[in-house]
């Protein structure tokens, strides 16, 4: 159980859609890993339900009993309007959750999800979670705008959904020591970020969950060997490159280069 994976999602498109970025994961290929999930006795759950059985299980017989079940943490950031309309369905049908980490300052806007939408998440036993305020590097802001983006997300979101929101995923994967401890100064008991790796769930004082990204070009043995623990060569070593490019890099060069491959994405495809 101290092993569990914690997924990423993003948004969802066709096999054919080449306006996407690697980010996109196909329709079919989420449908698959969710029916993989399903026959091969994996149980999906959002964060706060892997926290809560995890307390559970610590005070069950004076913490000597734990839950063995194969699990898989679902997580999905941005808001994207297809959460609602396709993922939940799959997510209610499957008997799986997962946490939606929205953006206060997207939510209704054209592709994302209204207010509405993120209740009835929250209302169908979703989690709902803190992805700031403006989706903007946090690292680039001074400690009162990082307060107000964190605090506030995460009071009007309690507001909204009628929830405690107790995680956040840090906006575009940039973060560091400063903006890990104002966040947890707000409140929030988890943060989690764009590294990929594994979350010792059993430890003491966890704060900082690592996420492998599901990406468009993973088939379904690449998502097999990381949901078994076991992430493939094709896996560990582009989510390695990524996190060294980003640390590197930093915010300012790395968001250069991601819009620069964007807009040659863009022409190449009119």
């Amino acid at each position: 159980m101290n092993k569990v994976p914690i997924l990423l999602y993003h948004d969802f498109c066709s096999e054919t859609d080449k306006s996407k970025n690697n980010f996109a994961v196909t329709w079919e290929n989420f449908k698959s890993q969710m029916d993989y999930l399903h026959h091969n006795g994996y149980i999906a759950v959002s964060l706060e339900k892997m926290i809560a059985e995890l307390e559970y299980w610590k005070t069950e017989e004076g913490g000597k009993k734990i839950d063995s079940r194969k699990k898989v943490v679902l997580t999905f950031d941005d808001g994207d309007l297809s959460n609602y309309h396709f993922v939940l369905p799959i997510l209610k049908e499957k008997g799986f959750s997962a946490t939606f980490f929205v953006t206060i300052n997207e939510i209704g806007k054209v592709g994302r999800m209204d207010w509405p939408m993120v209740y009835d998440m929250a209302r169908n036993g979703m989690g709902v979670g803190s992805h700031g305020l403006t989706h903007s590097f946090m690292t680039a802001h001074n400690n009162y705008t990082v307060l107000n983006e964190l605090l506030m997300s995460k009071q009007i979101l309690e507001k909204y959904t009628r929830k405690r929101v107790d995680f956040l995923s840090i906006p575009r994967g940039f973060y560091n020591k400063r903006i890990l401890t104002i966040a947890r100064d707000v409140g929030f008991r988890a943060v989690c970020v764009s590294d990929a790796g594994f979350s010792d769930f059993l430890s003491d004082g966890l704060f900082l969950l690592k996420r492998f990204t599901m990406r468009k070009n993973y088939g379904l043995n690449a998502f097999r060997s990381v949901v078994s623990g076991h992430p493939s060569v094709l896996v560990t070593v582009g989510e390695n490159i990524r996190t060294g490019l980003r640390k590197a890099l930093g915010y300012q060069v790395y968001d250069r280069l991601r819009k620069f491959r964007h807009k040659e994405k863009r022409e190449d495809n009119k």
